[in-house]
């Protein structure tokens, strides 16, 4: 019998698969994708924490990545006020304080290393059309036609997650009525490796540097200026970035097309069920202000892998009550603070109230001037205040 079987194969997914299958343990892999196929590009940059880093390479996913670009600097700075505050990797001793990958590489280079796994078995292109979860076992069936039963099935299969659904799991979640228009700028001058956030009253300007003079773009704002920002043309969208950004990279010229993405907050009431633990985008989904939604479901990967390997190598019952309230009781904390955190800066900035203003700039310079509070804050970013 496989000892799991991981539904979604992708960035969670995939790097969970090979966690597991890095421990000696068998893992069946059901995702719709088709390997063979290269699938469309979803525009996205992830800014990946130390911690994260430090996760792919333990799991030889690291070394396979080309075209990272490293964040040595990062500029912070608040539309509305005269403040800034720049973090600097040598505020934190021992590398960049992130990494900047694409998306479909990092999710291609994940695929490449779960398929180099003889006690993977990859099910794909292929669906799970029923979950049947016992007392004993948990039992899969494919849109393939075939029926894998391990002790434990785990849900990496996306926010709209059907395993969560199926197991009638609530949910806490909140609208922003905020769209992320996503896309890369080319720019005439270098970024030198910083990124950017700039704090607007509708929503945050964020740069993140990619290879070359290029940067990706995530530009959170009202949907009902979304809708007329996805409209424009080439040349009065990054127009309109510019008069709002400056000309500190030079002059901007679109180099992709352009994404967007509804933002919300969605939160699983809990992280498991009889015999189904959930990680990643199924778990949680947070506003992209910090960057970290994907930071933090490698953070799911790392404990749930660990607290599994343990199971495993004690001959303990994978899918047990007492396993899984172990994953969840790991991973709450981080879970409610990454929330706290990215809703509190959307409701501090977002807004134009003189208080709030005020209370902005004392927070500005409290974090500009007072060196163990940006160094809280810097390490809290890069994910070194995490076990990994």
């Amino acid at each position: 019998m496989t000892d799991a079987i991981i539904v979604g194969g992708g960035l969670t997914g995939g790097s969970l698969a090979c966690a597991l299958a890095q421990q000696g343990l068998t893992i069946a892999v059901v995702d719709q994708n088709d390997p063979k196929v290269v699938g469309p590009s979803d525009g996205r940059s992830f800014a990946l924490s130390r911690s994260s880093f430090n996760i792919l390479s333990r799991l030889g996913i690291w070394e396979l990545l080309k075209d990272v670009t490293p964040i040595t600097r990062i500029h912070t700075s608040d539309g509305m006020l005269p403040q800034w505050i720049v973090f600097d990797e040598e505020d934190v001793k021992g590398g960049p304080l992130g990494y900047v990958v694409d998306s479909a590489l990092l999710k291609s280079k994940i695929l490449e290393r779960l398929l180099s796994f003889d006690n993977i078995t990859l099910h794909a292109p292929s669906s799970a059309t029923s979950v049947e979860r016992t007392e004993f076992h948990t039992l899969v069936k494919t849109t393939e036609g075939d029926s894998i039963k391990a002790p434990l099935c785990i849900a990496a299969d996306g926010r709209f997650s059907p395993l969560r659904t199926d197991a009638q799991i609530p949910l806490i979640k909140w609208p922003y009525n905020q769209v992320a228009i996503v896309c890369n700028i080319s720019h005439t001058l270098p970024h030198e490796n910083r990124a950017f956030e700039h704090f607007l009253p509708w929503g945050p300007l964020a740069f993140v540097p990619r290879p070359g003079n290029e940067s990706g773009l995530v530009w959170s704002v009202e949907k009902e200026k979304a809708d007329v920002f996805m409209t424009l043309s080439e040349e009065e969208f990054t127009s309109e970035v510019q008069a709002l950004f400056g000309d500190c990279l030079g002059t901007f010229t679109l180099s992709s097309k352009r994404w967007s993405y509804p933002l919300s907050v969605c939160l699983s009431k809990r992280l498991t069920d009889i015999r189904l633990a959930l990680v990643g985008d199924a778990a949680h989904a947070f506003h992209p202000v910090a960057g970290q939604g994907l930071n933090v479901g490698f953070r799911d990967v790392s404990v749930l892998a660990e607290v599994l390997t343990e199971a495993f190598s004690l001959g303990l019952d994978l899918g047990s009550p007492h396993v899984l309230s172990t994953y969840q009781r790991k991973r709450r904390l981080d879970i409610a603070t990454m929330t706290l955190v990215t809703d509190g800066l959307v409701r501090v900035f977002s807004n134009q109230s003189r208080t709030l203003a005020r209370i902005r700039t004392l927070g500005f310079g409290l974090a500009k001037h007072v060196s163990p509070l940006k160094h809280a804050m810097i390490r809290h970013a890069m994910g070194v205040s995490y076990k990994d």
